[in-house]
């Protein structure tokens, strides 16, 4: 029962990190919309015609895996009383792989319709090649999230 009250809990969290993080600045973002979407709001002059930086857009995304890191350790050595590395990284690798998939489920497909640059862009979310867009991006999410629970369980073994 604590594995779904944490995973609802990292979901919001993503939520609330994700829309504070584009409140005003949507289009440093653009990397992680389809082409079909950013080649369309370029054609209208909605975003640059450059676009952002990959290394920005990196160090962006390391970022927010070094928050999560020790937040998902804090909470589950002190909430879950995880003290183990093997326990606390796969519970890491579980909970990652529940927000990589709610990204990419409700995020990038169920809420997408309502996101600005789809409907400037007049792009349906559905799109075949827009799902296949956000389902590589989960996919290499899934990856990084077995590089990022060994480092939640080393960080968790130290607390």
């Amino acid at each position: 029962m604590i594995f779904v009250i944490e995973s609802i809990a990292a979901c919001v969290i993503f939520t609330i990190v994700l829309e504070i993080m584009t409140i005003n600045r949507r289009e440093a973002f653009a990397n992680d919309y389809p082409p079909i979407v950013t080649d369309r709001l370029r054609q209208i002059g909605m975003i640059a015609e450059k676009t952002p930086a990959k290394r920005s857009d990196i160090i962006r995304k390391l970022t927010a895996a070094i928050v999560f890191a020790v937040v998902f350790a804090l909470i589950m050595r002190y909430i879950n009383g995880i003290s183990a590395f093997l326990e606390g990284a796969l519970t890491a690798y579980a909970l990652w792989l529940v927000v990589d998939w709610y990204d990419f489920l409700v995020v990038d497909i169920l809420l997408a319709p309502f996101d600005k640059f789809y409907k400037a862009a007049e792009i349906s979310a559905f799109e075949s090649s827009a799902v296949k867009f956000h389902f590589k991006a989960s996919v290499r999410g899934m990856a990084i999230g077995i590089i990022f629970a060994p480092i939640v369980g080393f960080i968790i073994m130290i607390l």
